[in-house]
């Protein structure tokens, strides 16, 4: 048996963590961001054993023509179609980020539920009850089998209201920084394992918490400077710059967010110290 090799229409911003992961598999990876018509998905597609189209790309009328042409696409036009039936909630308010992933032998699997603020996003969601992330799970999962994900997404829910869906996210997910620096496998990886009908992956993650935030350059300097003082504060803080976020691991979630909120401030130029 050959490794595969898989076509990925999506955004550029992904293509670094998408190419990272499929050489460490020994996966052959096509790339393109701004193929879109019928035809040139076709084109596109050969020599490719599957397919992966970012949803909010290519339009499900284009997706349905690929797909009766013979392309072996994910996600499926059968799994979209559903998804698009599902009523959306519209919410300012703080919101919970689930990651879900399935294969094509249903074997599903889950990461610890994130919090997502204005500003932060913690992971496992403070406070949450062992019941309540069972029910938020549980919800997703039989979400997932019903609309027959093969793949990976995001589910964004109301806080005070799991069952109201906020939004879906296949590729970008708003953890996925977070995410990607603890758990044993992470978003894309997973990915690569459930389209190809890999076993899944362990997802836990490696200390008790995670917290990442945005970053806000400072008008008067830039990204490259504050690296001086908050590398020097806590080297165990990551960047990234592609998504301006900022995040560290631990188990005392208290100075993990003291640390986050500090380089939020020094990035936007309130506090220099």
């Amino acid at each position: 048996m050959s490794f595969p090799a898989v076509g990925f229409l999506a955004k550029d911003l992904h293509r670094i963590a998408i190419e990272e992961v499929a050489s460490k598999l020994g996966i052959t990876i096509k790339y393109a961001s701004e193929v879109k018509s019928v035809e040139e998905i076709i084109e596109f597609s050969k020599n490719c054993d599957l397919v992966f189209v970012e949803p909010k790309l290519v339009s499900i009328a284009t997706l349905r023509s690929v797909e009766q042409s013979g392309v072996k696409i994910f996600p499926s036009l059968n799994t979209l179609e559903q998804l698009d039936k599902i009523s959306k909630y519209s919410s300012s308010a703080d919101k919970y980020s689930i990651l879900v992933a399935r294969s094509a032998h249903s074997q599903i699997s889950t990461w610890p539920i994130s919090l997502l603020t204005e500003n932060l996003t913690i992971t496992p969601a403070p406070g949450m009850t062992e019941e309540l992330a069972n029910l938020i799970h549980l919800s997703a999962i039989n979400l997932a089998s019903d609309v027959n994900l093969i793949g990976t997404f995001e589910l964004l829910v109301d806080a005070n209201d799991f069952n109201k869906l906020v939004d879906i996210n296949w590729l970008n997910p708003t953890v996925n920084f977070a995410v990607s620096i603890t758990p044993i496998t992470n978003y894309f990886e997973q990915l690569f394992r459930a389209i190809l009908d890999l076993p899944l992956g362990f997802t836990a993650i490696k200390d008790s918490y995670v917290v990442s935030g945005k970053l806000r350059t400072d008008p008067s300097s830039d990204d490259y400077r504050p690296y001086l003082h908050l590398m020097a504060r806590n080297p165990m803080l990551k960047f990234n710059q592609l998504t301006k976020e900022v995040a560290i691991y631990g188990n005392d979630l208290e100075k993990l967010l003291t640390e986050v909120i500090h380089a939020q401030q020094y990035y936007r130029g309130e506090i220099n110290e």
